[in-house]
């Protein structure tokens, strides 16, 4: 009897409690956890939710009273096991040769110095990476983005910062180093493609975190662009250097976080600026002032001063910190495969939301709702043609599928399924193919034998007329080579999946021919891989079906 009467005892003491932290919690969150039946959900949800209240909670107050802000510095790549940088190793590199790192490290000196001058900020990171800041070292090691997490969570860190600098993908710089407007023959992985650069990638922007709807890593990505604006600095026109950014683990799984990307070291009018000590000092400043300034008009408290942090007046924390909260369970509930309540979750979310005040949080969790809800359509198409048998098309809408939530980590459990599966259609149609083909003895094929046929390279560079770049790509008669310029001007390029028009001068043109020498049609691309088995061109692969073959009668 008095065994059952502790037993009782203890589930009336549970039950208490969890409604006491059910009590802490707004009306809207408190439904969504007790609707939820899986009791280890509700204990995750639960220290989830609590660990954002011990944050971000109540935040200008207990400044006011003494408590620091923390924030965590992530280093920004660094040295990997074999004593290399990772800028160096994975082709992060500027237009003199330098790892991205030595001009991170240079601009986040200055922006350390600012935020340890400040009382009321408290700077964590790795202590090798503080060791850089400080000057005593110009080395600090690398760690990954889920090293990050963890060391910003025991900080119980309030926003985590990394400086970094753009530098545009190997494939699309000239000669692998500079972002040289052109054509030019670029390396990737070792292979050779042709590229035509037509748009330089230069300027500052802010990578944000998409998952943060109290509207905080937005602000102050817009912020750091007017201030650097207003100092006529040149924005990036990737999403006028703002840009939402789902593909870190720490954007997944840290509440507030931002990356700050200032500049172009790819580029070389980039480099020339950051280079300038002036101008690192500017970007540092400019950081530093957009983190205060956000902190103040987000949590209410003015930490600009140096006397006393100050409320702010007409700021209403609770608010942001609900709809930050919100969007953390909506992520908990994606990253499971729980789509349904996921969803579910955003569109209470959506109605959260201030149309006049939330439009880059609104556009996001549309986003979001829609990546998830087409790619839910596009998988359950697949299955269904797979029933059908239709192999080939259900493969297809499979990649579709998998494209649509690509890279996201939050998305990871939802895109292993639909891997698996996409795996599994492959191997039937592979199969198949084995089966129905004939099992003739393999022929060696010689790139450099081409057919009129084959598809031909034309390269229009800047000054120069289609028939001169035909020309070059053939060395065919001249009957031949009037025939080809006369059908090529005439002819409705094929740009993309839909869009035709017509020959716009500099570009890499794909032309096929029919086995009498007429253009049959003609795509523009932007980049294609030099495969002599696949092209000819004689400028760049020395395989063209019409040049003059000389033959070698030396012995």
């Amino acid at each position: 009897m008095k065994k059952i009467t502790v037993v009782s005892l203890l589930i009336v003491i549970l039950t208490c409690a969890v409604s006491f932290v059910y009590a802490q919690q707004a009306d809207i969150i408190a439904t969504i956890i007790s609707e939820e039946q899986d009791k280890e959900r509700v204990d995750q949800l639960q220290q989830m939710l609590q660990f954002m209240d011990n944050l971000y909670d109540n935040l200008h107050n207990r400044v006011k009273n003494g408590e620091k802000i923390v924030i965590f510095f992530d280093p920004a790549h660094g040295i990997d096991d074999d004593g290399k940088w990772e800028g160096e190793k994975t082709g992060r590199l500027s237009c003199t040769g330098l790892p991205e790192e030595h001009y991170s490290l240079l601009i986040s000196r200055k922006l350390y110095q600012l935020l340890k001058k400040n009382p009321y900020i408290q700077v964590v990171s790795t202590q090798d990476y503080i060791d850089a800041l400080e000057g005593k070292t110009d080395t600090y090691n690398n760690i990954t983005f889920r090293e990050t997490v963890e060391l910003a969570k025991n900080a119980k860190a309030v926003l985590v910062i990394s400086e970094h600098l753009n530098n545009t993908a190997s494939i699309f710089k000239a000669y692998g180093l500079a972002n040289v407007k052109g054509i030019h023959i670029t390396y990737s992985n070792g292979k050779a493609y042709l590229t035509h650069i037509r748009e330089e990638h230069k300027g500052f922007l802010t990578l944000y975190n998409k998952f943060d709807a109290s509207g905080f890593s937005y602000m102050v990505a817009s912020k750091v662009k007017a201030k650097l604006m207003a100092y006529n600095l040149r924005v990036n026109s990737w999403n006028y250097g703002t840009v939402a950014d789902d593909r870190f683990t720490y954007f997944v799984n840290y509440p507030i976080s931002v990356i700050f990307e200032s500049g172009f070291i790819s580029n070389p009018e980039d480099e020339a600026l950051l280079s300038n000590p002036e101008y690192q000092k500017l970007i540092a400043q400019s950081h530093y002032e957009a983190i205060l300034e956000t902190i103040a008009v987000t949590f209410g408290v003015d930490i600009s001063g140096f006397f006393s942090p100050r409320i702010v007046d007409g700021v209403n924390p609770a608010r942001n910190l609900l709809l930050l909260k919100l969007s953390r369970i909506a992520c908990y509930y994606i990253s499971k495969n729980d789509t349904d309540k996921g969803t579910h979750v955003l569109s209470l979310l959506l109605k959260e939301c201030d149309p006049a005040k939330d439009a880059a949080i609104i556009e996001n969790i549309q986003d979001m709702k829609y990546r998830i809800q087409r790619s839910k359509e596009l998988y359950a198409k697949a299955l269904a043609l797979k029933k059908k048998g239709k192999m080939q098309k259900a493969r297809y809408c499979m990649r579709k599928a998998i494209s649509l939530i690509s890279r996201s980590p939050v998305f990871y459990e939802m895109r292993k399924t639909y891997r698996a599966e996409y795996k599994g259609l492959k191997e039937i149609i592979e199969q198949k193919s084995v089966a129905s083909t004939y099992s003739a003895p393999d022929r060696v094929v010689n790139p450099l034998v081409s057919r009129i046929t084959t598809p031909v390279l034309v390269v229009i560079e800047q000054h120069m007329t289609p028939q001169e770049a035909i020309y070059n790509a053939l060395q065919c008669d001249e009957a031949l080579l009037k025939k080809i310029s006369s059908q090529f001007m005439q002819a409705h390029i094929k740009v993309g999946k839909k869009r035709f028009e017509k020959p716009q001068g500099e570009g890499i043109y794909i032309v096929q021919l029919t086995a009498k020498g007429n253009v049959k049609n003609v795509k523009r691309v932007a980049i294609v891989k030099l495969d002599p088995y696949k092209y000819q061109n004689q400028m760049y692969l020395k395989n063209s079906y019409c040049a003059p073959k000389e033959r070698n009668k030396s012995l």
